[in-house]
């Protein structure tokens, strides 16, 4: 049976360390931890992290390749366990265009610099 594709969005596998901070409907930080990008695209990233992430909205953050951290808004889509005490966290992006293309851009270049560096 084939399956069609239904992400609005191609996903490039990544794997980079983010930061992030879990925010209430008010902007306040209730919790804060560190995960890895699993893949990402233009509409959001799944995040492994080592423990559940229990909130509606997220802040990430990341160092960009000038060592500024690069910041954007997101929304948690979907949170399952991986199995492995791990767990999987879909992050719908809701920043700015810009905010969103340059975290994007930023990752995707960093994991490929890494990748040839291996």
């Amino acid at each position: 049976m084939d399956q069609k594709e239904r992400r609005k969005h191609p996903r490039v596998p990544t794997s980079n360390i983010v930061s992030y901070v879990c925010i209430d409907a008010n902007g306040k930080p209730i919790a804060e931890g560190m995960g890895k990008t699993v893949d990402i695209s233009q509409g959001g990233a799944l995040l492994e992290t080592g423990r559940p992430i229990e909130s509606e909205y997220i802040l990430m953050l990341s160092i960009d390749l000038e060592k500024k951290v690069v910041e954007t808004k997101g929304r948690v889509a979907h949170s399952r366990s991986n199995g492995d005490s791990t767990y999987l966290t879909g992050i719908k992006f809701e920043g700015t265009p810009d905010e969103v293309t340059t975290v994007i851009r930023n990752l995707v270049i960093d994991y490929h610099r890494r990748r040839l560096k291996q």
